[in-house]
């Protein structure tokens, strides 16, 4: 249950990095475009509203993970079916990343970290219920 608990509250935390590109103003965008050698980001208003939605879709489920790490058992099928969301998130942007030919720097950190987080969320859940059944049956 801790390993689970742990991923969980990892991925929470990934998901809430994102908070920054809802508040931060796009000319603070500029200098980690170039760190990561995209050039510069189109300051159109359509660019300006996709970052920002996306922000805000990843911190919403940053804090459904902080609901799912408290008390995961009290969730069911929530668990499995989060890692396996991001495990599907993760090859997303590994084959978009691959499709577009962007260097990989872009975005193995994504989807490598969707892959391996929601692995372990699924594995460690099963862990769990499958002590939690046992410890049913003996009692």
């Amino acid at each position: 249950m801790r390993g689970l608990k742990i991923c969980l509250w990892i991925a929470c935390i990934g998901c809430l990095l994102s908070i920054s590109g809802m508040i931060l103003p796009i000319s603070t965008w500029q200098p980690i475009a170039k760190f990561f050698g995209v050039g510069s980001i189109p300051e159109s208003p359509l660019v300006i509203y996709l970052v920002r939605v996306m922000s805000a879709s990843y911190a919403v489920i940053g804090i459904f993970f902080i609901i799912l790490a408290l008390r995961p058992m009290d969730y069911g099928i929530m668990v499995p079916f989060s890692g396996l969301a991001a495990v599907v998130l993760g090859f997303v942007c590994a084959l978009t990343g691959v499709t577009v030919g962007m260097p990989a720097i872009w975005y193995l950190g994504d989807s490598l970290s969707c892959i391996v987080v929601g692995l372990l969320i699924v594995l460690f859940w099963q862990n769990a219920v499958k002590k939690t059944n046992t410890q049913i049956e003996e009692a």
